[in-house]
């Protein structure tokens, strides 16, 4: 009375080959999450960038600083932001302001406004 009983499923190599293939895109798959994140950081540090450049071009104008040269950390940190503001007076009586923001991946954004 001893019969053959069929057993039906995986195999232990097509399971091991499954969870490779698993493995695989899913490290596929977290490396372009990272890849897709660093890059939205960037861009919203460049936003940023233009942004403070701006800002600080605006608050200059509605002050009238006589500062030619003033840099200011915006964060602190080894890898802070960078804000340099300088003016230039022209022969004509303007003048040139320009806000230069450095982020911390070395991206820089420069604006000028002339002033008379």
């Amino acid at each position: 009375m001893n019969q053959c009983v069929k057993q039906s499923g995986f195999s232990l190599p097509e399971a091991l080959i499954a969870a490779l293939l698993f493995s695989v895109s899913l490290l596929g798959l977290i490396q372009y999450h990272q890849a897709l994140s660093d890059s939205f950081q960037r861009q919203w540090q460049i936003r940023q960038a233009w942004t403070l450049a701006q800002q600080r071009l605006d608050e200059y104008a509605s002050e009238g600083s006589n500062q030619s040269q003033l840099i200011l950390p915006v964060s602190k940190g080894a890898r802070a932001w960078q804000l340099s503001l300088s003016d230039s007076t022209a022969d004509s009586g303007c003048r040139a302001v320009t806000a230069l923001v450095e982020t911390p991946d070395q991206y820089k954004a420069s604006l000028t406004r002339w002033m008379c």
